[in-house]
């Protein structure tokens, strides 16, 4: 099972590395595009246009994604019918209120077999409060709780036995080890805390969406609702952690 990042996860992550400069820009690049075509931005600019312009603005406070969802947008209102589109945004908060908001609008083509992607990223730029993640110590938390939620729910619903290629996943839920599809794509001295957390949330909500294809061992009506109700509490939970590993604070 491939465990993968939101192009927009990757991008607050190398954001913040370029501004500290701790991170090369064509490595951002390389890392952000990953298999897709070449990105672009909605003005005619490359990746590493926008790359620089949101890593060298002026008074930036702090950087993090933003994944919506409907009555959870979490970015400025001018950006949401985009953002809860894609599902994902960056946003790059300036000193004075300006929020600058980055959202990969992607078209996919080719086959299950030799998938591909054309991105372009569509930059916008308000000054509409909009409400932080959550903390890291939230979200660490709540992502223990939800993972023994989890835990117990793939437990009942024997997951492992009807989807094979969920065992070793399912049985490492819990770990910090960093995925191989995940391991070169981070940026160089990424916080512990944040990548643990970051590792743990990408890899729970991998399990989530394998989990949800279908009840699995549910017996009744009732049963399945009930691990399904479960599993949407797993999976707004890692998202919400995945945010907050995100978050960077100058």
């Amino acid at each position: 099972m491939s465990i993968e990042l939101p192009r927009s996860v990757l991008t607050a992550l190398w954001l913040d590395a370029l501004y500290r400069g701790s991170g090369d820009l064509a490595d951002a690049v390389v890392a952000i595009q990953g298999e897709d075509e070449p990105h672009s931005t909605t003005d005619g600019g490359t990746l590493t246009d926008l790359l620089t312009t949101l890593s060298t603005a002026a008074g930036i406070e702090v950087v993090h994604a933003a994944l919506p969802v409907p009555g959870a947008a979490g970015v400025p209102a001018d950006a949401a019918e985009p953002a809860l589109a894609a599902g994902e945004a960056v946003l790059v908060r300036a000193a004075g209120g300006q929020t600058r908001t980055a959202v990969p609008l992607v078209t996919e083509f080719g086959s299950a077999w030799e998938p591909g992607a054309m991105v372009t990223w569509q930059l916008s730029v308000s000054s509409a409060v909009v409400s932080m993640p959550d903390s890291l110590g939230e979200a660490r938390r709540d992502l223990t709780e939800a993972l023994e939620l989890a835990i117990e729910a793939l437990t009942q619903m024997d997951v492992a036995r009807w989807r094979e290629e969920a065992a070793t996943e399912i049985a490492s839920l819990a770990s910090a080890e960093v995925p191989a599809t995940i391991a070169g794509v981070l940026p160089p001295q990424l916080d512990t805390r944040a990548r643990d957390l970051l590792v743990r949330a990408a890899r729970l909500q991998a399990i989530v969406e394998l989990a949800t294809e279908d009840d699995g061992a549910a017996v009744n009506v009732w049963q399945a609702d009930q691990r399904a109700a479960a599993m949407r509490h797993v999976g707004s939970t890692a998202r919400r952690a995945m945010m907050a590993a995100t978050v960077s604070a100058r």
